[in-house]
């Protein structure tokens, strides 16, 4: 503001006057200050109504799956071909900066919840993080995070580490994670499959969002995470 009143700063009237460019100046920032508390009055109704909604949502007990992971590999192309939605995706940094809910029916039963959020970057600045508090919140309060990666990054390593460390920065650290490797159809001779741990438990998951290839084997894991909700639901029906 100051640098583009500077031109009618020359145009100050007499001794003790002040000038139109300091009436202008001072204008602006009064009426930028009335728009930004305007801003965070909506900002703070819709965080009060998301807030609603997840408490309705753990009150019927219905699991929320996070897609998180670094800017632009894909989590909303895969959000999209596992909900048959229609979310904005495109190939630059933050394309989704709103968090997106959809249901997702597994094997007849009732639905869980998919939330995609924004991309991670690195050392995610504090006042980006308050930014996108509303849509980071959803990511803190999920079920089961579905950490997405783009397999055919050559830095793959180091951004799933900067991931990690905004989900620490967040509190969301501790959440239990599926790898899911995606991008597949760039590399040579890599077929869709699952990993698993020691234990036997689903650890990773390799696929293509883009042409569908392991979204099954996807789908498979996530009724193996989620059993009791769905034995009980069936059990219902």
């Amino acid at each position: 503001l100051v640098r583009g009143w500077t031109h009618l700063e020359r145009q100050k009237g007499g001794i003790g006057l002040r000038g139109p460019g300091e009436t202008q100046l001072e204008t602006d920032r009064r009426l930028l200050g009335q728009r930004i508390k305007s801003l965070k009055k909506r900002l703070d109704k819709v965080r009060s109504q998301r807030d609603q909604g997840r408490r309705s949502r753990q009150r019927a007990g219905v699991p929320v799956v996070s897609l998180v992971g670094y800017t632009n590999v894909g989590k909303s192309t895969l959000f999209n071909r596992m909900t048959a939605a229609d979310v904005y995706a495109d190939d630059r940094l933050f394309a989704t900066l709103d968090p997106t809910l959809r249901r997702l029916r597994l094997a007849e039963t009732e639905p869980l919840i998919i939330a995609d959020t924004v991309g991670f970057i690195r050392q995610l600045p504090h006042d980006l993080v308050e930014s996108f508090s509303s849509t980071l919140e959803e990511t803190r309060d999920a079920s089961l995070l579905l950490h997405v990666v783009d397999a055919a990054a050559l830095d793959r390593d180091e951004l799933m580490k900067h991931v990690d460390d905004v989900l620490q920065q967040i509190g969301a650290d501790e959440l239990p994670q599926l790898i899911i490797y995606n991008k597949i159809d760039r590399l040579e001779n890599v077929q869709p499959k699952i990993e698993r741990d020691q234990q036997g438990k689903i650890r990773r998951i390799w696929l293509s969002a883009q042409t569908g290839e392991g979204l099954d084997l996807l789908r498979m894991a996530l009724q193996e995470y989620f059993p009791e909700q769905l034995s009980a639901i069936e059990s219902v029906n």
